[in-house]
């Protein structure tokens, strides 16, 4: 069972610490952390000493059945006439004004420019990643839900490896994918299931098309499965029988084993992408591969930390994120290797069976 309590806790802590009384919540994935609210749609309203969490009535039910840390509220028309509703029952007339946090990157412009108007009672700052910075470093039940959905992923990639063949098209084999990862007992897919073939795996990611895969070509195949709410993100590059692997393969190996020796508390996200970078760029590849080595995962299939050059935060034990370097040679193949790891007390553990 996840650890709402503290979570909930932390999440009144981290206000307090940045001088806010409230703040509204309507990112899923952070309603899901903080509340275990998994419907489409909901607003969560934290008033200091209670959270008013309003949802539509396709959700009531679910959201008084499961729903913590909060009241469930069913809203009579729209989000926004309930929410101003309910800022101005709060803070009626010439109420000490107060300091209400919102999510910057998730709120529209429209809604900003219209809740300014609503209670004068009530000051809006925009804030980056407070939620999302608690969720960055994982309690064991999450980490156990994600080895469960890299599980069942992993079990789901070998029937599919069973069933394809040369001839077929890469939207045929992305459907059998798909196809296995729900017979796995997956909660659907983490993302669109990505199947490249031949020179079109040179497009990092180039989603499955009709386009038919050659016996002498090259199969990239990035995938994920959603399991207990959490997600699982593998890249893995396939051949024929008769295929020779190409070259780039085992530099790509190289580059990911590097960054994986890397990685332990307090060394800096840049220094893992460093670690990968240094050994494709000396294999005279550095032109070849443009994206981050890396990216968090849980709730979301990209979420923090990052692990590229430009992100200098010293690691942590808890955090979960992606080793996925790559060589990309245009219009002739791609080779992308990706596996998972959680940062431990001494080092870090694979949360994925490595590629082979």
């Amino acid at each position: 069972m996840h650890d709402f309590r503290g979570r909930y806790g932390r999440f009144l802590t981290e206000l307090e610490d940045r001088g806010l009384d409230g703040f509204l919540v309507q990112h899923g994935p952070n309603l899901t952390y903080l509340f275990n609210f998994t419907g489409s749609a909901g607003l969560a309203c934290c008033l200091g000493d209670e959270t008013i969490l309003l949802v539509d009535s396709r959700y009531l039910e679910q959201a008084r059945a499961t729903a913590v840390n909060c009241t469930p509220q069913l809203i009579r028309s729209s989000f926004e006439q309930a929410l101003e509703e309910l800022l101005n029952h709060r803070f009626p007339g010439k109420s000490p004004r107060k300091r209400l946090g919102l999510e910057a990157t998730r709120v529209s412009c429209d809604l900003w420019l219209r809740i300014q108007n609503w209670s004068a009672a009530v000051e809006w700052v925009p804030e980056h990643d407070l939620i999302e910075s608690l969720r960055i470093i994982k309690e064991p039940s999450e980490i156990e839900a994600l080895i469960r959905a890299f599980e069942l992923a992993q079990s789901a990639y070998a029937g599919f490896l069973d069933q394809i063949s040369p001839g077929m098209t890469e939207v045929r084999m992305a459907g059998i994918l798909e196809m296995e990862m729900r017979k796995a007992g997956g909660e659907g897919v983490a993302f669109d299931t990505i199947v490249a073939s031949g020179p079109r795996s040179s497009l990092p990611h180039g989603v499955a098309t009709g386009r038919i895969w050659g016996a002498q070509e090259i199969l990239l195949i990035d995938f994920g499965i959603r399991s207990g709410g959490y997600l699982s993100d593998l890249t893995r590059v396939h051949l024929s029988r008769e295929v020779k692997k190409p070259e780039i393969f085992d530099m790509v190996s190289e580059a990911q084993h590097a960054a994986l020796d890397s990685i332990r508390p307090g060394v800096l996200s840049s220094d893992v992408d460093r670690a990968a970078r240094g050994v494709i760029e000396r294999y005279g590849h550095g032109d070849h591969f443009q994206h981050s080595v890396g990216h968090g995962l849980g709730l979301e299939i990209h979420e923090l930390p990052r692990i590229s050059p430009s992100r200098t935060r010293p690691l942590e034990a808890g955090m979960v994120f992606t080793v996925e370097p790559g060589i990309y040679l245009r219009e002739r193949m791609g080779v992308r290797i990706e596996d998972v790891v959680v940062v431990t007390d001494t080092g870090n553990r694979l949360l994925s069976d490595p590629a082979r």
